[in-house]
């Protein structure tokens, strides 16, 4: 990434980046069950969030660089150690069980993260972001308690998605305890209210410079179009 863009992230903005990049790869891995959901509604619904998340990034870039001419091929153009994504966001989100418990645990934590950089964007001009972002973010979150608790009154299914969980729980625990005390609250009860458990798995704060396994797939897909031209203005 050239020297104007990487010069710009300073400790003051860690915290936005952390956020924009989650939201860039959370709606990044939404977008892939693009025609592959089980059924059309949720196919439609999918894409919008992923849609949404992805419009959460480009906001949140644009205030950490917004003199950047050639922002967003820049930032797809980064080094996997220049991104700041979590594990939680990163994982690859298949089966489609599989996504729909990340995309729940996701959005449990996420307004609590909007919420803790309302202050900082207030002052870089943005005064309104949040409220919109939180606006969208509640449908999100209702989206996928409504699927969670109309699947979890099916043992099959409620087991299906207690599998998931187990995989997903420490990745999201490291998340909401970045968050703070407030997310991993609103995280555990959140998944108990549907007779589901995080049991006893501990989470830790995540390493943002190292980047899941799964990561290394989408870095490769997200460069491969502004590849064919570096010298193009995207």
């Amino acid at each position: 990434m050239n020297d104007q863009v990487r010069l710009s992230t300073g400790a003051s903005m860690s915290r936005l980046l952390a956020l924009a990049d989650d939201e860039f790869m959370i709606g990044h891995r939404h977008s892939e069950w693009l025609g592959l959901s089980p059924f059309l509604e949720e196919d439609l619904t999918t894409a919008s969030i992923a849609q949404d998340e992805l419009g959460h990034a480009r906001a949140l870039y644009a205030c950490i660089w917004p003199t950047e001419v050639n922002r967003e091929a820049e930032l797809v153009r980064r080094s996997a150690g220049e991104w700041r994504s979590c594990a939680l966001a990163e994982r690859a989100g298949f089966p489609w069980e599989f996504a729909l418990v990340r995309h729940w645990l996701y959005d449990l934590i996420e307004p609590f993260r909007w919420e803790a950089v309302r202050a900082q964007l207030n002052e870089l001009g943005v005064e309104g972001l949040v409220d919109q972002v939180l606006q969208e973010e509640h449908f999100h979150l209702m989206h996928a308690v409504s699927l969670v608790s109309r699947l979890a009154e099916n043992d099959s299914a409620r087991r299906r998605l207690q599998k998931s969980l187990n995989d997903l729980a420490s990745d999201a625990l490291s998340l909401a305890m970045e968050t703070g005390e407030e997310a991993v609250s609103a995280l555990r009860s959140g998944v108990n209210e549907f007779g589901l458990s995080l049991h006893d798995v501990v989470g830790t704060l995540p390493d943002r410079a190292v980047r899941h396994a799964d990561a290394a797939e989408v870095l490769q897909q997200l460069v491969a179009v502004v590849s064919y031209d570096p010298l193009a203005t995207w």
